[in-house]
């Protein structure tokens, strides 16, 4: 059948059809590249806002964190120091107690032996004068030394650096004198404290400990008391050999940390 003019009509619109489907295919391709673009782009400005906000609410959390320790350890610290402070006062309180009945027997059974003894009888003088007794010996006074207590006074801030049971010995033994005064801050440092104690504070440590170095019964009281003495006054007596006035000094750091010298990398036995 020949090829005439209605078949190639017929072409013409098929071609044209063609190239109408190609140019909308083109297009749709278009339009999906466009799209998966800005899929590609969303996804990217979601993770990226995820990342940033994480990073941000890690920030604050660990501000957070940091700010609740600062808020809970230093008040828990003072309220450890104030509680040894209570109890050294029930203590004392306790044994006032506890005396007091005694006391109050001890005066009872005086009386009732006053009460049962004979009245004197007048006696005679002697012909000869008795021989004057001597006059009891008198202890030599045991103070302090009064230049390590007006040293310690002007000291406007020690930090002590010491275990936390030799604290709250030192708290319990000097807390009683009207001197001593708890610092704000008592800073917990693994085992150990880091205490800033004032001058007054000093003073009435140095007196507190000598004193219970000198007069308590029990030994092991007396030894604890008279070594923290002992450092304090070092520390102290520095000051008197080499004073110094405000800034342009280290610092006053009372280290109650004894331990074993090394040598040859072994402790030195003596």
């Amino acid at each position: 059948m020949p090829f005439g003019s209605g078949d190639r009509a017929q072409l013409q619109q098929i071609t044209e059809q063609l190239g109408k489907l190609t140019a909308e295919l083109a297009a749709v391709k278009q339009q999906v590249s466009d799209q998966q673009h800005a899929i590609n782009q969303t996804r990217q400005d979601a993770t990226a806002a995820i990342t940033s906000g994480l990073t941000e609410i890690r920030a604050v959390a660990r501000d957070g964190l940091a700010r609740t320790s600062d808020i809970v350890t230093g008040p828990l610290t003072n309220i450890g120091s104030e509680l040894v402070a209570i109890r050294s006062v029930i203590g004392q309180l306790d044994t006032r107690l506890k005396d007091s009945p005694a006391q109050t027997r001890v005066a009872e059974m005086g009386r009732q032996e006053a009460a049962a003894e004979p009245e004197p009888q007048p006696v005679e003088k002697p012909t000869t004068e008795p021989a004057p007794e001597s006059e009891p010996e008198v202890e030599p006074s045991s103070e302090p030394d009064p230049d390590i207590l007006q040293a310690a006074a002007g000291i406007a801030a020690a930090t002590l650096h010491a275990h936390r049971d030799t604290w709250e010995f030192l708290v319990k033994h000097a807390g009683r004198d009207q001197h001593f005064h708890l610092p704000a801050e008592v800073q917990d440092a693994a085992g150990t404290i880091l205490a800033k104690v004032s001058g007054p504070s000093l003073v009435a440590a140095l007196t507190s400990l000598h004193r219970v170095s000198h007069t308590d019964a029990d030994a092991g009281t007396r030894a604890i008391a008279a070594h923290l003495h002992e450092r304090l006054t070092e520390t102290v007596q520095e000051i008197i050999t080499r004073p110094h006035r405000g800034d342009g000094s280290d610092p006053i750091r009372i280290v109650i940390d004894d331990r074993a010298a090394v040598h040859d990398g072994q402790p030195e036995n003596d």
